[in-house]
């Protein structure tokens, strides 16, 4: 879910949109208008493109997994190597995340789960349970929401950690925000807590996909040594009987030989980055 324009792309939309509007104001019809000077109109035309520029700008920073203009995010790995994160958003979910789990362990593959702190505290014991089998559990807020994000104070970090402390005894020291969504403020937040902010670079949006094998051959076609996988396990952190995490059991065997064909070795997250997946106990 990202937006194709950034950094070049961007100052060059923004060169091309100051054309036009020099354009417009020195040959076309406005240049003609008396009721207006022309400067007026410039300076309007410009301040409405300035304003549009800025708009776009802190759309793209908020909403782009793979730019960094608001703070430190890992977007992937060491590109060195052969190592590649698999990871799985909105649980736990009582249908559907132990039977991703279960998948994973079978080839001996460890995964790391994103989880939604209101879906803990309704499924601790599945939380619990991918603890116990040696999957890596990070925060992706309390909420799965589209709005909470804009919060500047942003305390649904420091809730779910405090759930994880609740119901799991430890923190985690990786954070993702929902849908990617982020701003200085909500990084800012993590970077207090001692957590990492972590997007990705390799999607397939199998949350809107029924087809296992298109899943999987997206992934497979931008996957590359330190990628970031985005998976989902659970859709909002929900859990309830409309959602059908089918399509990735269908997808995962299928990007699990996919990896194994291109020489690719699937960790954990923590193992990928090379840092902590989670917080000393006296920062919990």
């Amino acid at each position: 879910m990202g937006f194709a324009v950034a950094g070049g792309g961007l100052v060059a939309v923004v060169a091309g949109g100051l054309l036009v509007v020099l354009s417009a104001v020195g040959r076309g019809p406005l240049a003609r208008s008396r009721s207006a000077p022309r400067w007026r109109l410039a300076a309007g035309a410009l301040g409405a493109l300035v304003a549009g520029t800025a708009g776009l700008v802190l759309w793209v920073g908020a909403h782009d997994p793979h730019v960094t203009w608001f703070g430190p995010v890992d977007v992937h790995g060491p590109r060195r190597g052969d190592q590649v994160a698999l990871t799985f958003d909105d649980g736990p979910d009582p249908r559907w995340s132990e039977r991703v789990a279960a998948v994973l362990d079978e080839r001996g593959v460890d995964g790391t789960f994103f989880l939604v702190g209101a879906a803990i505290d309704r499924w601790p014991e599945v939380a619990r349970r991918l603890d116990d089998q040696g999957h890596l559990l990070g925060n992706h807020a309390y909420h799965h929401d589209s709005w909470r994000w804009l919060d500047p104070r942003y305390p649904e970090l420091d809730r779910t950690q405090r759930t994880f402390a609740r119901r799991l005894d430890r923190c985690p020291a990786l954070f993702r925000p929902p849908h990617g969504q982020r701003t200085p403020f909500v990084l800012s937040r993590a970077d207090a807590a001692g957590l990492r902010t972590v997007t990705w670079d390799v999607s397939a949006e199998d949350w809107s996909d029924s087809d296992g094998e298109r899943v999987a051959r997206r992934i497979l076609a931008g996957v590359r040594p330190g990628s970031i996988v985005l998976l989902h396990d659970g859709l909002d952190g929900r859990g309830d009987a409309e959602v059908d995490r089918s399509v990735l059991l269908e997808a995962l065997p299928l990007i699990l030989d996919g990896l194994e064909a291109r020489g690719l070795t699937p960790v954990r997250l923590d193992e990928l980055l090379g840092t902590d997946g989670y917080l000393p106990p006296d920062r919990c």
